[in-house]
């Protein structure tokens, strides 16, 4: 429960996948790699929720305790990540002559608050010089579990209702992006934010993480010594569960256009939760590079992109081929959150 390799090595891919969405391959091409993509976020959503209450918590005070204790740190993170992309903004637009006051009022206007608020998004949490909101997403798992902290006492009622409700209003409003685009909050519904927020995204997927982690408590305690084998006698139908889940979102790409979460992107989520429980064999490397720094990839990938396309602007480096930039960013990135840490390590020991 607490050393899971085949998830630490799926961190890693899904980090991967995070910088091909703000990286992008060319051609159709990169539009399947798009749609397969779609299930990193969902999933890091899961995998928060799944070892959240692991121990089949059912009482008020622990519960709160337990997601007490993670927003507490996930507040401490997003305080950091925040501060060095507050700042690293505000020395490039004094750079490009740029005053700290208009900046700060183009930045935190009241209606960039409002956004903000609302959908975890606008120029409170990206602008002109890193275009990625990808804070969003600390920002929501915040709003999330200050919610389960408050509704402790209910959580254990509510949770299998909320998330067919709220996944069922994620894909009638991603429908309603293709079909009827209506505009609420005098926002377009096709706006990105507007379905891929702390709501729809971040609350049925963190409660389908718990769901999932009871049921697989459950059946240890059924199964007992046995659980690992009945679960990997089961392995085949989970690799063809992701198998289809990835291939209906490249089919839903084509069809529907861009959208933020597939259908499809949920089954293979799910499938990768199961096959987690059945004994997969998952290398001697790459899972370290998810145990280690997956996360802080995350965080700081998009300013490696940054910082890049600055300099590619500025003329001091040929900006690189849409082909080649998710293998660029992705290897500086693994220097950088890495294989530098680990050298540092090494060298102090």
């Amino acid at each position: 429960m607490k050393e899971n390799r085949f998830l630490y090595l799926i961190n890693f891919i899904a980090c991967m996948l995070v910088i091909v969405i703000h990286t992008r391959f060319p051609g159709n091409f990169g539009l399947a790699m798009d749609a397969v993509s779609r299930i990193a976020v969902p999933f890091f959503f899961t995998l928060a929720g799944r070892y959240l209450l692991r121990d089949g918590d059912d009482s008020t005070e622990k519960i709160r305790t337990k997601s007490g204790k993670y927003l507490v740190k996930i507040l401490k993170i997003t305080g950091i990540v925040y501060a060095v992309y507050f700042v690293f903004s505000l020395i490039v637009h004094v750079y490009l002559g740029d005053s700290i006051k208009e900046w700060l009022v183009s930045k935190y206007s009241l209606k960039e608050g409002l956004w903000f608020i609302l959908f975890n998004s606008g120029t409170y949490v990206y602008d002109s010089v890193f275009v990625f909101d990808h804070m969003w997403f600390l920002f929501a798992l915040i709003y999330v579990m200050v919610l389960i902290y408050i509704f402790a006492g209910v959580l254990r009622k509510w949770y299998k209702w909320l998330i067919g409700l709220l996944l069922f209003g994620l894909y009638f409003g991603e429908a309603l992006q293709t079909f009827y685009p209506i505009r609420p909050f005098d926002i377009s519904i096709t706006t990105w934010y507007v379905m891929r927020n702390w709501l729809f995204v971040g609350v049925p997927f963190v409660l389908l993480g718990i769901l999932l982690s009871d049921i697989f408590r459950k059946k240890r305690e059924e199964y007992k010594d046995s659980y690992v084998d009945v679960m990997t006698g089961q392995k085949p139908k989970f690799i063809f569960m992701i198998a289809v889940g990835l291939a209906m979102s490249v089919a839903e790409i084509f069809i529907f256009d861009k959208k933020e979460v597939y259908i499809g992107s949920l089954i293979a989520v799910i499938g990768i939760f199961l096959l987690s429980e059945c004994n997969v064999y998952s290398g001697k490397y790459l899972y370290k590079i998810g145990k280690k720094s997956s996360n802080v990839i995350y965080y700081y990938h998009v300013l490696v992109i940054a910082v890049l396309d600055r300099l590619s602007y500025s003329g001091v480096i040929p900006y690189p081929p849409m082909w080649l930039k998710f293998f660029l960013v992705a290897a500086i990135c693994l220097i950088l959150f890495y294989f530098t840490p680990l050298l540092v390590k090494k060298e102090n020991n």
